[in-house]
């Protein structure tokens, strides 16, 4: 998955609880479900799986055929390394609620991982027959991969402008689109793309200042290429990223010394 240095990862979609009824609505079991619900679900946000799966099974066993609960449960079996347990609780909600959308993209994620690309697609088409899931533009991403492992990168990269018309926020996008624009020597556009994926939401992210300091050495615009690697270096200092530009950093330091020294030496 990181043969490119690419953030190629698959979007989970974690269903959240937001309810205002008053007690007079709900009995108590379902109200006990809830906040199992709500505080597995927060758990899996923490990655604290084991805690998750806990809580969501109580909330599975007070409140069942719950769909939002049963998504939630099939991830948290997912993640403890149980996926054959996680598909058959998400196709369970999608049995029960054909339009969870949220249930169809995680099963669509976990085809993905087992490498069932073709089952993937079918689950991430049918998603975006749902004219108004909220995260199309995740599906769309989740496609790009798809095109990608199949070697159809003109199709990955249609996907990808199509999810930048939805937003520039979504930071794996226009990094991943830098990637194969540089890999086809369009270098401005990749340019373009980097710093998109290094702004607003996406400016906690890494990669993207990397792969514009390495741009810019192979452009012999040093001043910089340093500035990119002195960025990764300094806010994410215990990524490999950081070790990485360590290096390429240091490497362009001896060049620019040895640069000088050359040119007085001729003087």
């Amino acid at each position: 998955m990181r043969k490119r240095n690419s953030l190629l990862f698959i979007v989970i979609s974690l269903v959240f609880l937001m309810t205002s009824c008053s007690s007079g609505q709900k009995d108590n079991s379902d109200k006990k479900a809830e906040l199992f619900y709500t505080y597995g679900t927060q758990k899996m946000i923490d990655q604290e799986y084991s805690q998750a799966l806990e809580a969501l099974e109580n909330a599975n066993q007070l409140k069942p055929n719950d769909t939002k609960t049963l998504n939630n449960l099939g991830l948290a079996y997912f993640f403890k390394d149980r996926p054959e347990k996680a598909k058959r609780l998400i196709l369970k909600a999608i049995e029960i609620d054909p339009k969870n959308s949220d249930a169809r993209n995680n099963l669509a994620s976990i085809y993905f991982k087992e490498g069932k690309i073709d089952l993937a697609e079918k689950q991430y088409k049918e998603v975006l027959k749902d004219l108004v899931y909220r995260y199309t533009y995740r599906v769309k991403y989740n496609l790009s991969l798809i095109e990608l492992k199949r070697g159809n990168k003109q199709k990955a990269k249609d996907y990808l402008k199509e999810v930048l018309g939805y937003t520039l926020d979504y930071c794996p996008a226009p990094y991943q689109l830098g990637i194969l624009l540089h890999e086809e020597g369009k270098i401005a556009e990749a340019i373009k793309n980097f710093n998109i994926a290094k702004t607003g939401k996406c400016k906690d992210q890494p990669a993207a200042y990397f792969e514009l300091g390495k741009i810019y050495q192979t452009l012999g615009e040093e001043e910089k290429a340093i500035a990119e690697f002195n960025h990764v270096i300094e806010a994410f200092p215990r990524t490999q990223y950081a070790k990485r530009s360590l290096k390429f950093k240091n490497k362009l330091m001896k060049k620019i010394y040895y640069s000088k020294k050359n040119k007085n030496n001729n003087l």
